[in-house]
C-alpha cells in the first residue's frame, strides 16, 4: 500500500535525522566529519525516495491539519476538536428539527380546528412529512384524500 511505504520512508528519515543529530552533538573533530557526511548523503537519498513516492499518492490533507503540524501541534487534537464541533452542530440541528416538527403538529391541529374543511389536506401533509397524524378508528390512511377546493 502506498501510504505504508510513505510511513516507512518517513520513519527512516526521522531515524537518519536522529542519527545525524547524535553524530553532530558527539562531534570529535575531523574524524566525525565522515560520519556526518554519510548521514547527510543518506538523508538526501531518503528525501529523493519520498519525492518519487509522492506521485503515486492521491491523498488530500486539509490545510488546517498542515497548519496544526507546522505550529507544532498534534493533528489528533484537530480531529478531536472537529468531531466535537460536528457533534455540537448535530445537536443544534436536531433541536431545530424537533422544534419545527412540534410547530408543524401544533399548526396542523390549529388549522384542523379553525378550518375543518381542510382536515384532509392537513392530514395528507402530516403523512407526507411524518407528522403526528392520528386517524379516526373507523378510517384507514388510504381513505383520507386531500380536499378538493373549488376555484
Amino acid at each position: 500500500m502506498p501510504l505504508d511505504n510513505v510511513e516507512k520512508q518517513l520513519r527512516n528519515v526521522i531515524q537518519t535525522l536522529y542519527e545525524a543529530q547524535v553524530a553532530i552533538s558527539d562531534y570529535a573533530g575531523p574524524q566525525s566529519i565522515e560520519a556526518v557526511q554519510q548521514q547527510m548523503n543518506r538523508l538526501v537519498s531518503q528525501y529523493s525516495e519520498l519525492d518519487k513516492i509522492k506521485d503515486t499518492l492521491d491523498v488530500n490533507i486539509p490545510k488546517e491539519i498542515v497548519m496544526y503540524v507546522e505550529d507544532g501541534r498534534n493533528p489528533d487534537i484537530y480531529t478531536r476538536e472537529f468531531v466535537e464541533i460536528v457533534a455540537k452542530q448535530n445537536q443544534f440541528l436536531n433541536g431545530k428539527m424537533r422544534a419545527f416538527e412540534d410547530f408543524r403538529d401544533v399548526l396542523a391541529e390549529q388549522i384542523k380546528t379553525t378550518f375543518p374543511e381542510l382536515q384532509g389536506d392537513v392530514e395528507h401533509v402530516l403523512r407526507a412529512t411524518s407528522g403526528k397524524y392520528k386517524p379516526k378508528l373507523e378510517e384507514t390512511p388510504d381513505q383520507i384524500v386531500p380536499a378538493k377546493h373549488e376555484s
